[in-house]
């Protein structure tokens, strides 16, 4: 296989997710960077890779691919080579989507909501939008009761789409000790090889922004 073409900008949260699955499946991709900052996503030649223009996306040999989930999903099933991220067994399988469903419905959600505005705008927190956070964080806190993991004991793309989103938190610098599961598991995520890799971008990024008045 030469490669699958992976189309990202390395700051974004679900394309730090997919790169994360990629480096923990042993998938073999080709870094395409897209700036969004320049509007790369918006011009022809990535338009053509996808007419959404968004990021992540992906070339397989013509076939082409958007939204980070399904990105994940497709490429551990045809090239993954560790099977535990995203199981062949249908129950497994079912609760490593729950997680990935959750994330996308009600983590990420609640978490870009409250972040989001103070990280790229700089406005002042909004209580209600904490009070939905706060319950997202809840309800994470008790998955994690008794397990390693999202799923389990077992590592699977759904804990990349779950880290991204906490991360938001942590670069806000909101105090995460209250959830002891969660901070135990994102100790873990921490220690995991690839995640400086691919998570610096998005400090580095916020960072910078930070420093411009």
């Amino acid at each position: 296989m030469p490669g699958v073409d992976l189309y990202l900008m390395s700051a974004s949260p679900p394309c730090r997710s997919v790169l994360m699955a990629c480096r923990a499946a042993k998938v073999d991709v080709n870094v395409k960077d897209v700036d969004l900052f320049k509007g790369e996503h918006k011009e022809e030649a990535y338009t053509k890779i996808n007419p959404m223009q968004e990021v992540p996306a992906i070339d397989d040999d013509g076939f082409k691919m958007s939204e980070s989930r399904a990105i994940m999903c497709y490429l551990c099933d045809k090239y993954g080579k560790e099977t535990s991220l995203y199981p062949k067994e249908h129950q497994e399988r079912a609760i490593v989507n729950k997680m990935l469903y959750f994330d996308m419905g009600t983590f990420n959600k609640a978490i870009s909501a409250f972040v989001g505005p103070q990280l790229f705008k700089k406005e002042d927190p909004d209580k209600d939008k904490e009070a939905d956070m706060k319950r997202a964080l809840d309800k994470f806190e008790k998955a994690l009761d008794g397990n390693q993991y999202a799923t389990g004991n077992s590592l699977t793309i759904a804990d990349f789409c779950l880290l991204t989103s906490l991360v938001l938190a942590d670069a806000l610098k909101y105090d995460l000790s209250p959830w002891c599961n969660i901070m135990a598991w994102f100790q873990r995520m921490k220690d995991l090889p690839y995640y400086e890799e691919c998570n610096a971008p998005f400090y580095e990024l916020v960072k910078s922004l930070s420093e411009k008045k």
